[in-house]
């Protein structure tokens, strides 16, 4: 496993093909996939990590899966993405936790640990797309100091742009 970062309770690391099970769990998350055009099948799954790994090679970053540091287990996705928003390249903080571990935190420490590498890897500015009414992932940019800048369309849905 490629540790990217760790946290007090977590730790970021690259995904693998051999991850599809546990990003699975989380694509195929009713709550967690609310805000996106569908869940995934595995299939679409695998064709995720596939471009995850794509965007290692061409950006250097992408997803990172979270993992509890004291179990290792699995409970979601967090990273740095490649976004073009309104015909501009920008690196957004994303993250998606499994809704069984949601309102624990983790999404605000991942998210934390994403813009601190951010800052080692000279990635500036930073943003994240939010859908208007995803309140949860608004309140962790929030957290972290980002403030909503425009709204876009992304996914062919309005959605907010948070600036950090």
């Amino acid at each position: 496993m490629e540790i990217i970062t760790e946290t007090t309770r977590l730790v970021l690391a690259k995904i693998d093909s051999e991850d599809t099970d546990s990003l699975y769990e989380l694509t195929n998350d009713q709550k967690v996939m609310k805000f996106f055009p569908k869940i995934l099948s595995y299939t679409e799954t695998q064709q995720m990590i596939d471009k995850i790994l794509n965007h290692y090679k061409k950006y250097g970053h992408c997803f990172w899966k979270v993992i509890l540091k004291e179990s290792y287990k699995f409970v979601g996705i967090a990273g740095l993405l490649h976004q073009e928003i309104d015909g501009n390249d920008e690196t957004e903080i994303s993250y998606r936790i499994i809704s069984d571990y949601w309102n624990q935190g983790y999404a605000t420490e991942a998210a934390q640990a994403c813009r601190e590498y951010a800052n080692i890897i000279n990635k500036d500015p930073l943003i994240s797309i939010i859908h208007p009414e995803n309140i949860a992932s608004k309140r962790v940019a929030e957290k972290l100091g980002a403030t909503k800048e425009k709204e876009t369309t992304f996914l062919n849905t309005e959605h907010d742009v948070y600036k950090f």
